[in-house]
C-alpha cells in the first residue's frame, strides 16, 4: 500500500485525535477540540493508558495499538499482506484500522470514518472452511482477522446461518477460530471454551454466543459472536468500544509471554485490573466474579490480553463480557497454574476461597461482601454445570473435563465459611 503519514482516529462519530509516524517505534498522537468538548478532558473514554486531553508521550500510542493487531507469525503474515514491515504499527494500522478490536476507527487523512462502498459476499460452507485453513497465512482473503492473540481465526458477518465476508471496510461481527488437530492433546479446548462461555451466560458474566463448526475432512472450529458488534434494527452495526488489560495499563506484549504474570513481576496483575476498574469509578465486584469463575472452570489463560474493558459513548467504563475461557485442567500437560496470581500464589492446587477472599480484599472489596459474591457464583456454577451437562449437550468436552469441574466445584463450596452459609 502507498506510504501514509498521518491517520484519523475516530470513535463514536468523533474525530478524537490525529496520528503522525515518527519514526520506527514512535508515533505522534495529538488530541482535537471535538473530543474535549464531548467527553471533557481527563476521560478515559479512548485509553485508560492515556486520558482525554493530556499530553500523549510518542511510545504510548505504539504500546496502545500493538495491543490491536496479532502476534507472532500471524503478525507478520498481516504485515507481508500489507506491504510494510512486521514493525511498523503505523503501517498495520493504516492497512487494518477500519475493522479492529473495539469502536476505534483508525483511517489516513481526511478519509471518512465509515466506508464509502461497504457490502457483503456470500460464502457457502466450503468457501469459509477454505478460509479457516488458510487462516494467519498470508493471503487475499478479505476476512483477514485484524484481532491479537496467537491462534488463527477469520471475521466474518452472519445473518442466520448465511455466512458473509465483509467488504470494503464493512464490520464483521463473528470470530472463527481453527481447533487443534484431533491428534493434539488440546483437541477439546473449543469445546470446552463454549461450554464454558454457555455456563458464564447463565451466570450473567458473558453475552457471548458461541458454537462448535465441523466442517469435515478433520478442521473444526468454534464461531463466536463479538461482543464489541451489536446489529442494529435497520441491519446497520454498532461499534462498543474495549480495550484489553495490557493496553489499559501499558503493558508491551511485544514478547507475548509478557501477558502472563510469573515470579516476582509485578505487571500484570488482578490488582492492576481492578485499578483500571476503580480509576473508571467502577466497583470490582465482576471482576471478582470472573475470577472465581475462571478459578473453577481451571482456566489457565485469564491473562492481560484476555481480560478487557468497554468504554461507551457515553464515557463510562465496565469489564467486558467474559471470553476465551476454556478448561484445562484435565489436560495432560496442563500447566496446573494461573495467568495472573492470586493472593500471590501461582498454582491452582495452591488457592483455595481464602485466597480469592484476600485478593478481592486487596482491591478494596470488604471481606463479607466478598464471600457473598463466592458464595453466590459457587452456587449459581453448580446449578448451571448440572443444567449443561444434559444428555446431548457438548459431546465434545470429554468426561475427564466434567469430573474436574465438577470435583472443583464441590470443593469449593466445603470452604464456605459458617457465616457465609
Amino acid at each position: 500500500m502507498a506510504s501514509v503519514t498521518w491517520l484519523d482516529a475516530w470513535l463514536y462519530g468523533t474525530r478524537v485525535a490525529r496520528l503522525e509516524r515518527d519514526g520506527d517505534s514512535r508515533i505522534h498522537w495529538e488530541w482535537t477540540p471535538e473530543t474535549t468538548a464531548r467527553w471533557g478532558g481527563g476521560s478515559r473514554v479512548v485509553s485508560n493508558f492515556f486520558p482525554l486531553g493530556d499530553p500523549v508521550h510518542p511510545l504510548k500510542p505504539k504500546v496502545f495499538l500493538d495491543g490491536y493487531l496479532p502476534e507472532a507469525g500471524t503478525r507478520t503474515s498481516h504485515a507481508i499482506n500489507a506491504g510494510v514491515a512486521p514493525a511498523d504499527t503505523f503501517g498495520l494500522i493504516a492497512a487494518y484500522g477500519r475493522d479492529l478490536a473495539g469502536a476505534l476507527i483508525l483511517v489516513p487523512e481526511g478519509e471518512t470514518a465509515e466506508p464509502p462502498n461497504p457490502s457483503y459476499r456470500p460464502l457457502a460452507t466450503a468457501d469459509v472452511a477454505e478460509r479457516l485453513r488458510q487462516a494467519g497465512r498470508r493471503t487475499g482473503h478479505d476476512s483477514f482477522s485484524s484481532l491479537p492473540g496467537l491462534v488463527p481465526k477469520i471475521l466474518l458477518h452472519r445473518d442466520g446461518n448465511q455466512w458473509y465476508a465483509p467488504q470494503g471496510g464493512a464490520p464483521s461481527t463473528w470470530i472463527i477460530k481453527r481447533g487443534h488437530d484431533q491428534a493434539s492433546p488440546a483437541t477439546d479446548v473449543i469445546d470446552t471454551e463454549v461450554l464454558c462461555l454457555r455456563i458464564a451466560r447463565r451466570l450473567g458474566l458473558t453475552n457471548v454466543d458461541a458454537e462448535i463448526i465441523d466442517f469435515g475432512d478433520r478442521l473444526r472450529g468454534i464461531a463466536v459472536r463479538r461482543y464489541d458488534r451489536a446489529v442494529r434494527a435497520n441491519g446497520g452495526i454498532a461499534r462498543l468500544h474495549q480495550e484489553d488489560l495490557a493496553q489499559a495499563i501499558g503493558l508491551n506484549t511485544d514478547d507475548p509471554h509478557r501477558k502472563i504474570q510469573r515470579g516476582a513481576a509485578r505487571m500484570p496483575s488482578l490488582a492492576h485490573a481492578a485499578e483500571v476498574l476503580i480509576a473508571n469509578g467502577v466497583e470490582p465486584d465482576n471482576l471478582l466474579r470472573l475470577t472465581g469463575f475462571s478459578h473453577l472452570v481451571g482456566n489457565t489463560d485469564l491473562h492481560a490480553k484476555n481480560l478487557s474493558y468497554v468504554h461507551t459513548a457515553t464515557g463510562r467504563t465496565a469489564l467486558a463480557p467474559a471470553y476465551d475461557i476454556a478448561m484445562h485442567l484435565h489436560l495432560p500437560r496442563s500447566t496446573g497454574e494461573v495467568a495472573l496470581l492470586v493472593n500471590g500464589k501461582a498454582r491452582f492446587n495452591d488457592i483455595g476461597w481464602d485466597d480469592l477472599v484476600a485478593e478481592a480484599e486487596s482491591w478494596g472489596i470488604p471481606r463479607d461482601r466478598a464471600n457473598s459474591l463466592l458464595v453466590s457464583l459457587g452456587e449459581q456454577f453448580a446449578d448451571a454445570l448440572q443444567a449443561e451437562h444434559a444428555p446431548g449437550n457438548h459431546p465434545g468436552v470429554p468426561d475427564s473435563a466434567w469430573n474436574t469441574a465438577a470435583k472443583r466445584v464441590t470443593a469449593f463450596l466445603r470452604q464456605r465459611p459458617a457465616l457465609a452459609l
